[in-house]
């Protein structure tokens, strides 16, 4: 037996109803029956006057790369853009869409996570005009049919039965849900159609298969990354450490945690010095209101788990990494956190410091691909 959907073999996941089958690795994405009949269908729509403008210059390593992503596509290459945090990765597949939807063709942009599709959703309706664009996410459903759809990674299963997409743009594959998922890969393969450009800013070498990859290793202020300074101690004096960096530093600091339960206890422990301070998690409410408050000086300090590892922009922030030996904080988390600091041109620099009681693999890994990122010639 085999599932139609996301192609499991394993017959622990197949359940008998009424003399059926149907696979209960991707039930999320409704019942699929082992015997169902199921394909992908293409589409053209009418050739419209769809145009699309930027309000700013792209920079010379952005127009190259987005020059090499049509290319790509006319020769029928999937791509990898290994952008950097700050480095406007999202501009640079606007040609490619551009190009794709005056074929006729269908395109789809898809993110794991539902916040940062409506905000893309609200920039690219912005720039493009004479199209109309759907918005898929959890409790939010407009334009399914459109040419050109903006949706998280679990909306995609609307389409695996129905009109697939000839251009897939997948934004942050190596953030949860998506990475090592094998029922929402399946389900992405299927969807498309023709050929796939994926972003990310931490791409690894087990990422990369029959791709192209292009890399921007500029920010476009051009400023390097910062590259985190290391600061070693026992654990009981972590929590020192961070406010002695928070007093030299005077200005919003996120203190981002591997425990939930640290939040709270680090607010209390700041407030004790008069800092405004809040929390963010799964377990907070009003996490983006809380945000908006960091960014408009209304808090001094955000504690926040690594729930705001990706997606935000704070202008002058900086940032400290609390208790940085856990195991959460691998490379990739690192690096994505580290990109949090300078990218804004009016404040393209600043600090990232790591306090941990060891030297991890992590850490080591994260420093030393900023720092060859910071040197790289491309």
């Amino acid at each position: 037996m085999e599932c139609p959907r996301c192609h499991n073999q394993n017959v622990d996941y197949f359940y008998n109803l009424n003399g059926q089958y149907y696979c209960r690795k991707c039930i999320d994405f409704h019942r699929v029956y082992i015997d169902d009949k199921r394909e992908t269908l293409s589409r053209i729509y009418p050739v419209q006057d769809i145009s699309y403008s930027l309000d700013f210059k792209l920079s010379d390593a952005q127009q190259k790369i987005s020059d090499q992503l049509v290319m790509n596509y006319q020769s029928k290459k999937n791509s990898l853009v290994l952008a950097v945090c700050g480095s406007g990765k999202t501009e640079i597949v606007f040609a490619l869409i551009h190009h794709v939807l005056m074929l006729g063709q269908r395109v789809c942009f898809c993110i794991p996570r539902k916040e940062l599709v409506i905000e893309l959703h609200e920039r690219i309706v912005e720039s493009f005009k004479g199209i109309e664009i759907g918005l898929l996410c959890g409790g939010v459903c407009q334009n399914e049919d459109s040419q050109f759809v903006i949706c998280t990674m679990h909306q995609l299963y609307r389409y695996e039965n129905k009109y697939g997409f000839n251009l897939m743009i997948a934004d942050e594959v190596d953030a949860f849900p998506f990475y090592n998922n094998e029922v929402l890969n399946e389900i992405f393969t299927r969807c498309c159609l023709g050929h796939y450009v994926k972003l990310s800013a931490t791409f690894m070498h087990e990422d990369i298969k029959d791709e192209e990859l292009l890399i921007m290793n500029r920010r476009y202020h051009g400023y390097d990354l910062p590259t985190p300074r290391l600061l070693l101690s026992p654990m009981f004096l972590h929590k020192y450490i961070a406010l002695y960096l928070i007093i030299r530093m005077k200005k919003k600091v996120i203190v981002y945690v591997p425990k939930i339960e640290l939040v709270d206890y680090l607010i209390k422990f700041f407030e004790n010095f008069h800092y405004r301070t809040g929390g963010v998690s799964s377990h907070h409410h009003d996490n983006q209101q809380t945000v908006l408050q960091l960014k408009n000086n209304k808090l001094d300090i955000i504690v926040s788990t690594t729930l705001l590892e990706r997606g935000l922009t704070i202008e002058d922030v900086q940032v400290i990494v609390y208790q940085g030996e856990h195991a959460l904080f691998d490379e990739r988390t690192l690096i994505q956190i580290s990109g949090r600091v300078g990218r804004k041109p009016n404040h393209p620099q600043g600090k990232v410091y790591i306090i941990a009681s060891e030297r991890t693999k992590g850490i080591k890994k994260c420093i030393h691909t900023i720092k060859n990122l910071n040197q790289m010639s491309v």
